[in-house]
This record gives structure tokens, sequence and C-alpha cells, in this order.
């Protein structure tokens, strides 16, 4: 029985001689269990590819069944979508408000810009053109930031953002306390040569500090602090390695390369020439079995940049029969669509593992 325990495939001869009896052992049991549990699985399994080429173009690498316990990479292929095609059934340009018809205000325009939906939910919603199901790479990462930067402010630029304010809010009341001032004030004589210098300079259009730095030797306190200056998108970057077991796999990984190259391409079939066209956008997601893996961060649909591809794999040319490379390496250079938001991790795909 230690054969059949470390080999399950054995002898006919002796897997006849086991099936003919009455009562099978344990090893045969199992080996029957097995053999049919993956025998359901690969059908499910074609059955579920079969099911997505028919709907659009399907592929995959390597041709492996895919279990409940299965990590891979999913990349969805849709058209991009503008802002005008991506409104919704019904709704109208610009703003409104209250109960008139023709009721329209400045706010109420600008309070449609501001809710205007991103890219990214506008393209979720359409059909895949195309889908591919890939290993997921040996080296994977994620990097969230957003942009800060140095800030100054020295006081005469502060004296004249108050000014300004002012002059703004209540004019007379600016120039009604300009009538009433009486010189510079108790301030001491370096203090006021550098704000002469300063105004001085300003008049002549060169830089105040400059100009106090000249006639005193000292520089304003530029009240330097650092400030939020925005936010950014993610770029990523994928490398695949291909190395073909078969015809079936060769003809694969050939058309999964053309519909990255294809679909990542400007379209230049518009307005008989006039335009070219946004390439279309790539919807990713880790996964595990047929779920959504729980662990890996989500991604918000992507562009690709560049697809580089590398032919000689094993650093020289070498080539099956049919003239399939025998290895290799695609990088997708990759970059998000829209930013990542703190809002984002508490609803929808956000909460699921790491979030973004």
């Amino acid at each position: 029985m230690a054969t059949l325990e470390n080999n399950w495939t054995g002898t006919k001869e002796f897997l006849d001689k086991e099936l003919n009896k009455k009562q099978l052992s344990p090893e045969i049991k199992k080996m029957i269990e097995v053999n049919k549990y993956n025998a359901k699985r690969k059908q499910q399994d074609k059955q579920y590819l079969r099911k997505l080429q028919s709907q659009y173009e399907a592929y995959r690498y390597p041709n492996k069944m895919l279990t409940n316990t299965t990590d891979y990479l999913k990349f969805k292929i849709v058209e991009y979508i503008p802002a005008e095609q991506g409104k919704k059934a019904g709704e109208k340009s610009g703003g409104g408000e209250g109960k008139g018809k023709n009721k329209k205000t400045l706010m109420g325009a600008a309070s449609k810009g501001f809710s205007m939906g991103t890219i990214s939910e506008r393209v979720k919603k359409q059909s895949p053109l195309a889908q591919i199901i890939l290993p997921i790479p040996q080296a994977i990462s994620d990097s969230n930031g957003v942009s800060w930067g140095d800030s100054t402010m020295n006081p005469i630029e502060a004296l004249g953002y108050q000014l300004g304010s002012s002059l703004m809010t209540d004019p007379g009341k600016v120039l009604n306390d300009a009538k009433n001032m009486d010189g510079f004030g108790e301030i001491d004589e370096n203090t006021k040569r550098s704000v002469m210098s300063a105004l001085a300079g300003a008049a002549v259009g060169k830089s105040p500090g400059e100009m106090v730095a000249r006639s005193t030797g000292q520089v304003m306190n530029p009240n330097l602090e650092v400030i939020f200056q925005g936010v950014q998108t993610r770029s990523f970057g994928f490398t695949f390695a291909f190395s073909p077991r078969n015809m079936s796999e060769a003809n694969q990984v050939k058309q999964i390369i053309r519909l990255f190259k294809k679909h990542s391409a400007a379209k230049g079939a518009s307005g008989n020439g006039f335009f070219i066209s946004s390439p279309d956008i790539f919807i990713l997601e880790y996964m595990k079995g047929r779920s959504p893996h729980p662990f890996l961060n989500v991604f918000k649909p992507m562009v690709v940049n560049s697809v580089a591809m590398e032919y000689t794999g094993n650093g020289t040319y070498s080539t099956f029969h049919d003239g399939t490379p025998t290895l290799m390496r695609m990088t997708l250079n990759m970059q998000e669509l829209n930013p990542i938001y703190a809002e984002h991790y508490d609803s929808g795909e956000g909460t699921r593992g790491v979030g973004f």
C-alpha cells in the first residue's frame, strides 16, 4: 500500500486487483475521491473560462487550474469614458437651484462642477472589452503619498496681505486709518531702515529681501512653514515572465502581449484623422480563487504608460520550433487615474484588506 500512498498512479494490474475487491482499501477510496475532486474542479474551471470567452476576449497564463487558494492578478480592459458621456441619463449640464425651471445661479453651476464624478467611477460601470489573468509578480508593493512644501511670509508680505484683505472687506476704514497714522511709531532705527529699504526695492522692481540684505546686512524673518500642497496619483510597475510549456500556452502568451500593446495605444481613427482618442483603461485586482484577495492592496483604475518586452529573457536568443521565444519578460508601467482620499478607506472596496 506504500506504493499508492507515495504515488497515486500505481500500476494497472494492482488497481484492477484492488477495484475487484468487495471492500476497497482506504488508499483506493482516497485516490478515487481525489481524482473525482480534481476532475470536478477542472471541469468548473473550463466552464468559467468558456463563459468569460463567450462575453469578451479572455486569456490567462499559465494554463493551470484555478482553485480556491490560487492567487493571481486579474486585468479587466474597459473603454475610456469622457465626462460628458459618463453623465446619468436625463442629467443636464450646468447648475440650477430652487423650483423654477430656468432659475440658474453661479454657485449652482459651480456646485455641479464640485460634485462631478471621477473617471474611476465612470469606467468601472463599463462592460469589459477583454480580461487577462496572470500570476502575481515576484515583487509587488504600493506607495501612498501627498505633496508638502516650504512656504515663507516675511513681515512685509504679511503687512501687504493684511492691507489687501482689509481693502476688499472695508476699504473706507483702511483709508481712514492711513490718514490718522503718525509716522512709523516707536520702532528702532535699524527696523525702520529695513522697512524703508524693502519698500524702496519693491518700488523699483527689486526683491525686498535683497534690498534689506544690501542695506542692513540682515534678512527678514521668513516665517518658514511646511504646508500641504496637494495630492498625488500612484504609479505601479509589474514584471511578468513568460515561458510557454506547449503550443496552447504559446498562443495565450502571444495574445496577451498583443492585448496589452493594442489597448494601451491611442486610437487614431477619430474625426477623419482630425483627433486621436484616448487608449483604453485597465482595472486591476488581486484575487484569491474567485474572490478578491483578503489582504493585498486595492487599485484605482489605471492607464498603461509603457509596455516593455524582452524576448531574450535568458540572455541569448532561443526559440521553440515554431519561433516562440523560450523565455520572455514583460514590464508594465501603470498610473492610477485618480488620487486616494481618506474617505475611500471607509466604504466599498476600500474596507477590504489593507485598503488602497
